[in-house]
């Protein structure tokens, strides 16, 4: 029946796989993926084996689940548009960063729990090529409403000035700036957008 209330068995079902999520989450943050079997994960969540697998399909279910919530977060597509609808060309880059800073305060740790899966996991290899290959697409997007404000540098392609900023801003790129430089969020965003500034924009 439309718009029935969960049971309680529903509702312990769903509590149940959120958990193992997280336990999932965690473990495969630290020690990492390959290191993280179903058992730690199960003792984890303080479920059985056979729960992880029926509920989540096991490591590499766990592993989609946790890279469907990285890719659908709304921050994805606002990131986009926001950047898109910006002007002039500085000013795209500078909302691109601010918007990088935000996906990876909620879904850093998955995008390097999934960067370190890909040598171990095929699944996790094929999803990261996928998504390089459209998170390229969409910077093309915003490099061609630079383009079209007369703000790309003269002889750049828009193909190549997507790849410069996805050079830049890409997960690890930023992590190295913020945490193994130790230079924290803004300092980090602001030395990006200048270095990319300088590579695509007409001084």
């Amino acid at each position: 029946m439309s718009g029935q209330a969960p049971s309680r068995r529903d509702e312990y079902a769903m509590m149940t796989r959120q958990e193992v999520v997280r336990a999932a989450r965690n473990l495969f943050a630290a020690p990492g993926y390959a290191q993280t079997t179903v058992e730690k994960i199960a003792r984890e969540a303080r479920v059985s084996p056979a729960t992880v697998y029926a509920q989540c399909g096991g490591k590499e279910g766990l592993l989609r689940t946790l890279m469907d919530i990285w890719t659908t977060s709304p921050t994805v597509g606002r990131i986009i548009s926001d950047a898109a609808a910006a002007s002039p060309g500085r000013t795209k880059l500078e909302v691109l960063a601010e918007g990088y800073a935000r996906h990876a305060a909620e879904a850093g740790d998955i995008m390097r729990i999934v960067e370190r899966a890909a040598p171990v996991s095929p699944a996790a290899q094929e999803f990261l090529d996928v998504a390089d290959a459209r998170h390229i697409e969409a910077l093309e997007t915003i490099v061609e409403g630079i383009a079209g404000d007369g703000d790309l540098a003269e002889g750049l392609s828009v193909e190549d000035a997507s790849r410069i900023i996805f050079f830049h801003f890409r997960n690890p790129q930023f992590v190295l700036a913020v945490e193994t430089f130790g230079w924290g969020v803004d300092r980090a965003t602001r030395w990006l957008v200048d270095r990319v500034a300088a590579a695509i924009l007409k001084g």
